[in-house]
């Protein structure tokens, strides 16, 4: 297998692991180029100069990095591996990819290949959840420099102020055809499990259901919400309180005015949006668990059928 590494030289724990991870993919029998960016937004141009010499493109950092390259890979049709080097890494988690960069080389090196749905937000494309409210306000406070001293507790930081400060809105939504009008400070639309450090959109949502999973977050008080907060870890349901919890592969969003949408951190389009899935759009390494897992649920859905 030949990759092209690519770290992001801005990333909490980019500078200290970039050189071990290089070695530790050679050691292992990976045939690795390396190619330096000094910005994110150079990588589509050095993933296509690559493209027809590699196998796949292993990207260290954060979900945000991952977002700046998926376009290239999918375009290129090319396979994703993860060095979760990021803050949060809400995708690496999903996949079950390790925290340590030595054994998320393993993963690349021994792993196997595996289809996952690619979320579709107008013109862009993420890997987690689409989102508009809170979220959005988060990223506004989003300093590199707290990330860097306080890791995923700059997340709480975040996520309060912007609880704090976030107004109510009203959103309409057409998810598969049916309609709902919604109030809300969050509307979360999630591809996989886990997004803003460790939330879940859904207690049943994965990277390769073919479905969207669509969370409305009613307004609040500080109480209610400290109360939710288990629920929003876990992952709503259908029976969720203090919210609306809807699943599809079509989705609409529009607003009285434009909303920005963040997009795995990124911020990179606005509503009126239409949400699409596209199922098995992404082959990306995982972990041989994470495989074996998928096919004893397609196993027990065959069996329940």
């Amino acid at each position: 297998m030949r990759v092209l590494v690519l770290i992001n030289p801005g990333a909490r724990q980019g500078p200290a692991h970039a050189d071990t991870a290089m070695k530790q993919l050679w050691a292992m029998g990976v045939d690795v180029v390396r190619a330096r960016a000094e910005q994110l937004a150079d990588w589509p141009a050095l993933i296509e100069r690559h493209a027809a010499h590699i196998d796949c493109v292993v990207v260290g950092g954060g979900d945000g990095s991952l977002n700046f390259a998926l376009d290239a890979i999918l375009r290129n049709k090319l396979t994703l591996g993860v060095l979760p080097l990021g803050t949060a890494n809400d995708f690496a988690r999903t996949l079950g990819y390790p925290d340590d960069p030595a054994a998320a080389c393993r993963v690349v090196a021994q792993g196997v290949d595996h289809r996952v749905d690619v979320g579709r937000v107008n013109d862009a494309y993420f890997l987690n959840v689409a989102s508009i409210g809170l979220a959005v306000r988060a990223r506004s406070y989003r300093s590199a420099e707290a990330k860097r001293r306080f890791g995923a507790l700059s997340y709480v930081h975040n996520a309060y102020a912007a609880f704090r400060d976030t107004r109510a809105f009203r959103v309409r939504v057409v998810c598969d055809g049916v309609r709902r009008d919604l109030h809300t400070i969050q509307l979360a639309i999630g591809n996989g499990r886990y997004f803003g450090g460790g939330l879940s959109v859904a207690s049943n949502a994965s990277l390769d259901d073919g479905r969207l999973d669509l969370f409305s977050l009613e307004p609040q008080t500080p109480a209610e919400m400290l109360r939710l907060l288990p629920t929003l870890l876990r992952g709503p349901d259908s029976s969720i309180r203090g919210g609306e919890l809807l699943q599809g592969t079509r989705i609409r969003v529009i607003t009285a005015r434009p909303h920005a949408i963040n997009t795995d951190g990124e911020v990179l389009t606005h509503t009126p949006a239409l949400v699409r899935i596209l199922p098995r759009a992404l082959r990306v390494r995982v972990p041989q668990a994470y495989r074996a897992a998928f096919e004893a649920r397609q196993q027990a859905e065959r069996t329940d059928a």
